[in-house]
C-alpha cells in the first residue's frame, strides 16, 4: 500500500510535476481542496507538501504560512516539504522567516547529497525544500527520491 502525501497547498508545479514524481516513488497524493477539509485530508498522511508560490491557483487560497500553521495545528508531527519554482538558495530566507514567525527552531534543508544522511529527515521541525530544478536532472531527481523516502517514512 502506498504512503499518502497531502498536497496541502497545491500549485500547478506541484500538481503537474511533483504528483507524477511522488507516484513513481511509491507515494499516493491527496489534494487538499480547502482548509475546512484538512482534518479528513490529513488523516493517515505520511507528509505534507506546501507550495511557497505567492498564490495557489489550484484550490487552497490561503498563504503558505496560513496553510503551514493549519497543518501544524491539525497534525503537529507531520513532516513537511515546501516546494516552489526557485532554487533553494533563493528560498532559504523565506523558510527561515516562516520558522521564526512560528517560533520553530527549524532545520532547513534543500535537495543535495549531504541532505540524504541528515538526522532531521522525517522530523516535524525539519523544513525540506524542493525546487523545480531538483526534478530536471536524473542525478538530482534520484537524490530527491531517496530524500523523500526518508522524510515521508
Amino acid at each position: 500500500m502506498a504512503k499518502t502525501v497531502l498536497l496541502a497547498r497545491p500549485h500547478p508545479f506541484i500538481v503537474t510535476e511533483m504528483r507524477p514524481f511522488l507516484e513513481q516513488n511509491g507515494f499516493a497524493s491527496k489534494k487538499l481542496e480547502s482548509l475546512a477539509a484538512l482534518p479528513a485530508s490529513a488523516a493517515g498522511a505520511s507528509g505534507s507538501i506546501i507550495s511557497l508560490a505567492v498564490a495557489s491557483s489550484v484550490g487552497v487560497a490561503e498563504s503558505a504560512e496560513e496553510v503551514f500553521v493549519a497543518v501544524r495545528k491539525q497534525s503537529p508531527r507531520l513532516p513537511v516539504l515546501f516546494a516552489a519554482m526557485l532554487d533553494f538558495a533563493k528560498m532559504k530566507s523565506t523558510l527561515e522567516r516562516l520558522a521564526k514567525n512560528n517560533g520553530i527552531a527549524a532545520t532547513i534543508l534543500g535537495i543535495s547529497a549531504a541532505t540524504e544522511s541528515n538526522a532531521g529527515l522525517g522530523k516535524p521541525n525539519t523544513f525540506l525544500y524542493i525546487g523545480k530544478d531538483d526534478l530536471t536532472s536524473p542525478e538530482q531527481r534520484a537524490i530527491a527520491a531517496r530524500i523523500l523516502q526518508r522524510h515521508f517514512r
